[in-house]
């Protein structure tokens, strides 16, 4: 039986919260930019969630998170889409062995990233922003994060939190 991307969510959700608070669902507010948050009592979980193809993830902990998940392959001319990047950005999708997994693992840091922070995908016309893809780190406005990337069979998973955060594990469910 198919299950679509609102159930998928919706179910992942609901396990998820079920797993950490004991079935009661916590209210839930949204930033200007729609970033979602819990309301209290629940206000120190932070959560996030995304999807792509076939699969949904979510992030849950105690630190303002990120995540991202992109099929590799969606984006049939991803060449195209280098004139939203960065030009080191461009040169290191250029310059690599495998130039489609790069540019989806710049995309997956780019949108874990604007997702912690709240701010969306404008967040990129800003100067202040330096990501660092060998060290996974990124600087903006003297805060710190870290990314950490997930395997998943032709898919890039990407969470970011603040810097000094172990790696905390996603939720995942598949849509079959």
């Amino acid at each position: 039986m198919d299950m679509d991307l609102k159930t998928a969510r919706n179910q992942l959700f609901d396990r998820v919260i079920s797993d950490r608070f004991g079935g009661e669902k916590p209210g839930i507010i949204k930033n200007d930019h729609g970033k979602p948050f819990f309301e209290k009592p629940w206000d120190g979980y932070h959560f996030n969630i995304s999807h792509s193809g076939d699969i949904v993830v979510m992030g849950i902990g105690r630190v303002p998170l990120g995540v991202d998940v992109e099929r590799i392959g969606r984006v049939k001319d991803f060449m195209r889409l280098l004139r939203f990047f960065y030009d080191r950005e461009k040169d290191r999708v250029r310059a690599s062995a495998d130039p489609e997994d790069e540019f989806y693992r710049i995309w997956t840091y780019r949108e874990a990233f604007s997702k912690l922070v709240g701010e969306g995908l404008a967040l990129y016309g800003r100067n202040d922003i330096e990501i660092d893809y060998d060290r996974r780190e990124v600087s903006f406005t003297g805060s710190d994060s870290i990314f950490y990337e997930y395997e998943y069979p032709g898919y890039r998973i990407t969470l970011c939190v603040p810097a000094g955060t172990d790696k905390p594990r996603l939720e995942q469910i598949e849509i079959v």
